[in-house]
C-alpha cells in the first residue's frame, strides 16, 4: 500500500476474488460428498436441489420428474438414490457430452426407480461395461443396487445416447 496504493487494491480484490471462488468449490465439494439436506430432507429434495446446482454449474437443462408419494425411505436407499443419480448425471455430461439429460424418479408403493436418460454418444453395452475402468462408476453402482436386492438396466448404443433405470425394493415403513 505504501509503495503502490492502486496496485495494491488491485491485487486485494483478486484475492478476495480467488479466495470466494475456493470458498464455493470447498462448499460444492462437500455437497457432493454427503449433503447434509439428504439426512435432513431426505432423496427428493436433495436431488432437485442437486440437479439445479448441476444445471447451473454446466450450462444444461436437466429436468427431473418425480411421480409416485413424496417419503422418506431407508437412509441407505437414499444415498444410493443420490449417488446414483449424481453418478449418471456426471457420466452423461463427461464421458458422452450430452446435451440434453433427463431424470425421472418413482417413488411406488414398493419400490424407488431412478431414470437417467440422455442424448450422447453412448456405448457398446456390456462389452464396455465388462472391458472398460471408465465404466468403473457404472459396476460400482451395479453392485451396489444388486446388494439392496434391486435391479440396474444399462440400455445405450454408440451415437444414440444412453438410458439407465435403476429400482430398489423398500419397506412400506415411513421414515
Amino acid at each position: 500500500f505504501d509503495v503502490n496504493p492502486d496496485r495494491a487494491r488491485t491485487e486485494l480484490n483478486a484475492l478476495k476474488s480467488v479466495a470466494a471462488g475456493t470458498f464455493n468449490d470447498v462448499k460444492d465439494f462437500i455437497f457432493d460428498l454427503r449433503p447434509m439436506m439428504l439426512d435432513d430432507l431426505g432423496a427428493v429434495p436433495t436431488l432437485r436441489r442437486y440437479v439445479e446446482s448441476f444445471q447451473e454449474k454446466n450450462g444444461i437443462s436437466v429436468p427431473i420428474t418425480v411421480t409416485g408419494v413424496e417419503r422418506r425411505v431407508e437412509s441407505h436407499i437414499e444415498v444410493t438414490i443420490f449417488r446414483g443419480v449424481q453418478e449418471l448425471l456426471t457420466n452423461a455430461l463427461a464421458h458422452a457430452q450430452a446435451t440434453q439429460i433427463q431424470v425421472a424418479l418413482d417413488l411406488a408403493q414398493d419400490h424407488v426407480q431412478a431414470t437417467v436418460e440422455d442424448n450422447g454418444s453412448g456405448f457398446n453395452g456390456d462389452d464396455t461395461l465388462k472391458a472398460n475402468n471408465n465404466t468403473i462408476g457404472l459396476a460400482s453402482l451395479r453392485e451396489r443396487i444388486e446388494m439392496l436386492g434391486g435391479e440396474i438396466n444399462i440400455q445405450s448404443s454408440l451415437g444414440h445416447g444412453t438410458r439407465v433405470q435403476f429400482s430398489i425394493p423398500i419397506t412400506t415403513e415411513r421414515y
